[in-house]
């Protein structure tokens, strides 16, 4: 099925999105899940410090929140744009806040662009996130409960929600259960909102 972009044709490359907490695993299960499809991968934060030459800590260190959260949409567009333009399969992990911004909920609204919440429950992400590094938004424990509580609503929002505290196969697993995409049938992609 055609996915629709917000300022051109309809493209038959699907987009996979990833949503979640910092922690919830977008890019772990990203890479196996498009390894799994033999899909294309791509993650936003990436794109993000690869457009900035600065990585994400700097970026909100320079120049603030607000300015990351632009650059964050205009790389956001340009991911979509670019699976129009090469017609390629593409499993995307957004950065962790990029679904609580209402523009780009809008953006992936109005291309029909799928979008999974990987939910995990807070300790188990508080567990993870204690032990890495480059997390901005990190600061102690008591900020991190009341931002993934700010933020929650929003990935409730998603179109589907895959349980993502066990291992990477298995949350794999769980999104392909889903039914929305058959690893090596592109074309066999059931674009639409949360199943009623």
């Amino acid at each position: 099925m055609p996915i629709k972009t917000p300022h051109g044709p309809a493209i038959h490359a699907p987009i996979l999105c990833l949503a979640g907490f910092m922690g919830s695993g977008k890019s772990t299960v990203g890479t196996a899940l498009s390894r799994q499809l033999a899909w294309r991968f791509t993650d936003l934060d990436e794109r993000i410090e690869e457009a900035a030459g600065l990585t994400i800590p700097q970026i909100f260190e320079k120049f603030g929140e607000p300015a990351f959260r632009q650059l964050e949409h205009e790389q956001l567009k340009l991911v979509i744009g670019r699976v129009a333009e090469r017609n390629e399969p593409t499993v995307l992990a957004l950065g962790g806040g990029t679904y609580a911004q209402p523009a780009n909920v809008e953006l992936l609204r109005a291309a029909d662009i799928p979008v999974i919440w990987l939910d995990c429950p807070l300790e188990t992400l508080l567990n993870r996130c204690l032990t890495m590094t480059g997390r901005p938004l990190f600061r102690d424990e008591s900020s991190f409960r009341a931002l993934y509580q700010q933020r929650l609503p929003s990935y409730q929002q998603a179109a589907y929600r895959v349980d993502s505290s066990g291992e990477t196969s298995a949350v794999v697993a769980g999104i392909l259960d889903l039914g929305i995409v058959t690893p090596g049938d592109p074309e066999n992609l059931i674009v639409g909102r949360r199943p009623s």
